[in-house]
């Protein structure tokens, strides 16, 4: 599977709003001037970068493009203060009971463990070598497919952790980056107000190693999970990319027969 046809396959599967985007991490100067891609001509913060991105545009970030630091910090662009490390930092702005609980938070968060040179970022279609991290950013409702592609080879999720800070630089790029596993976050106030995401929106972060095989199971899934007015969408959306539908069943998932009243018909 390519890059793209992946892209055009999960966009049949699912209802996106947005791009996937792809996250590369350059770790030296001469791997960031050879990546052709041109690096944005002043700053911004990293998560309206990739909110940039989910709507289309691809650019190139070094250390100076950073208007965040708590994103900088995430990304090894910026070292951690002190303050933040305590807990002091959070505690003093009544983000946490005490410093324990604070530091506690401070402690768990996973960050880049060296620097990168820069980043490209970019959607996931437009990359023509394999990307660090893909983040999507949609509803609960395609997030929850994600995480159920991600079940059909791998089990139960159980490494999931965000606390509403540092949604997009931490809980989708920094702790996939490090762990190998795959994470969601509710997002966080301020990836709302200064990336304006959508109220009802949150994001999954995704290790590239395992993008194919979540759009697999993802497809894998849509039988047994998709009722049959979504399943008519996909059809539709699948026709419209050249894509094979001979495999959805419609009047078929896992859980027929298991409700014996008060259920409201919306197969149709």
């Amino acid at each position: 599977m390519e890059i793209k046809q992946s892209v055009n396959m999960i966009e049949g599967y699912l209802d996106l709003d947005r791009k996937p985007v792809g996250v590369k991490f350059l770790f030296t100067k001469e791997d960031f001037n050879n990546f052709e891609v041109a690096q944005r001509d002043r700053k911004v913060t990293y998560c309206n970068s990739v909110q940039l991105a989910s709507k289309g545009e691809c650019m190139k970030l070094t250390k100076e493009n950073q208007a965040c630091p708590n994103g900088a910090t995430a990304l090894k662009m910026k070292d951690v203060m002190p303050p933040m490390a305590s807990g002091i930092a959070r505690h003093s702005k009544h983000i946490y009971h005490n410093v324990e609980i604070s530091k506690s938070v401070s402690d768990e968060m996973q960050f880049l463990k060296e620097e990168p040179y820069g980043i490209a970022v970019m959607p996931l279609e437009a990359y023509d070598v394999e990307p660090d991290i893909v983040i999507v950013i949609s509803s609960p409702y395609n997030v929850m497919r994600f995480i159920q592609g991600h079940g059909y080879f791998n089990g139960y999720t159980t490494n999931l952790k965000t606390v509403g800070l540092q949604a997009v630089c931490q809980d989708l790029t920094s702790y996939p980056y490090n762990t190998g596993d795959i994470n969601i976050t509710l997002l966080c106030p301020g990836t709302r107000l200064v990336a304006n995401w959508k109220a009802d929106e949150i994001g999954i972060g995704i290790p590239f190693a395992k993008w194919f095989e979540i759009v697999e199971g993802v497809k894998e899934t849509i039988n047994p999970f998709e009722r049959n007015n979504k399943k008519t969408a996909i059809q539709k959306r699948l026709k419209e990319r050249g894509l094979n539908t001979s495999e959805i069943k419609f009047n078929s998932n896992y859980d027929d027969g298991s409700y014996t009243g008060g259920l409201i018909n919306i197969q149709d």
